[in-house]
């Protein structure tokens, strides 16, 4: 009997942050006693590395500049690039895409997580890009990035109630995870396009939602950095424009009322920089001159 109750002391004795048990050898013969419900309840911090994501839309023609916003991918070692939309110029084809896109940006295609933009559907159902990216589903996915959660839209099927439902259930799976949502044209920009408005089935779907902290958009060959207002919501949601990977720049409207509008570049390609932490994120628009243009730091 008194062996009995030194063994159930003795197995009770837990390894400071772990899951493990200590106790002296019991005695020839003896059963080891299994772990109770509470040291079994125990559970280690869950840790989430950091994700280096690298951003860019409008990339890829004739005579553009894609090689060189890919050597500013490759020298920042990204452990995935997402793609805004019209990646290869003019149509999407497939021979665009092997013709313009493939010799500078085919180095990261394992990493990628492309989105379609307007010009990707100037070939009938975007049948280029699909191809290329070896896409025979949806054109819009969810993934996760360490501690975060991202979401790439196709800003060209607006309409597609299928997508608005897989926008909405993947927020609401993740409920109380940092959450980042992609499509190609913006709601909201000061470029030569300016705001979408089609687009706000979208943004009306995610605004509310307080996981979302960033939306990245394309279309508009410039950079620029939103803090857009939400009513009855405190936080603001971080919205950036980077349609700076190789198409023709193209020069910007004054922001006039839209003082949310906090950083607008013109006249320089380059490559948005993310870096995605538990407690905190980091941004840094990075011109191809080795440059920054734009940086901060956010908290979750």
């Amino acid at each position: 009997m008194a062996a009995n109750r030194w063994l159930r002391v003795a197995a009770g004795v837990l390894v400071a942050g772990s899951l493990s048990l200590t106790a002296a050898l019991p005695a020839a013969g003896a059963q080891l006693l299994e772990a109770t419900p509470a040291a079994a309840a125990i559970q280690p911090a869950v840790t989430y590395p950091t994700a280096r994501l690298l951003v860019v839309g409008d990339i890829a023609r004739s005579g553009g500049a894609q090689s060189r916003t890919a050597a500013v991918i490759k020298a920042r070692s990204p452990w995935r690039v997402m793609t805004l939309g019209d990646n290869a110029y003019n149509s999407g084809s497939s021979s665009e895409f092997a013709k313009y896109y493939a010799p500078s940006y085919g180095q990261f295609k394992p990493i990628t997580w492309p989105l379609p933009g307007n010009h990707e559907y100037n070939t009938s159902g975007a049948a280029g890009y699909k191809k290329y990216f070896g896409i025979t589903g949806t054109t819009w996915w969810w993934h996760r990035a360490g501690a975060w959660i991202v979401i790439g839209l196709d800003s060209e099927r607006v309409g597609s109630s299928a997508q608005l439902t897989f926008l909405k259930d993947v927020l609401a799976r993740n409920n109380g995870k940092p959450t980042i949502v992609a499509w190609h044209r913006p709601r909201y920009s000061l470029g030569e396009h300016g705001d979408q408005r089609d687009t706000d089935r979208l943004w009306s779907a995610i605004k509310n939602d307080r996981d979302v902290r960033i939306v990245l958009w394309g279309h508009d060959h410039n950079y620029e950095r939103m803090a857009v207002p939400i009513a009855g919501r405190t936080s603001r949601i971080q919205a950036f424009v980077v349609g700076t990977g190789g198409a023709e720049l193209r020069p910007m409207r004054s922001k006039g009322s839209r003082t949310w509008s906090w950083k607008r570049v013109t006249r320089t390609y380059g490559v948005l920089e993310l870096q995605l932490r538990q407690t905190n994120w980091t941004w840094a628009f990075r011109r191809t001159d080795g440059t920054i243009a734009d940086s901060g730091t956010s908290r979750v």
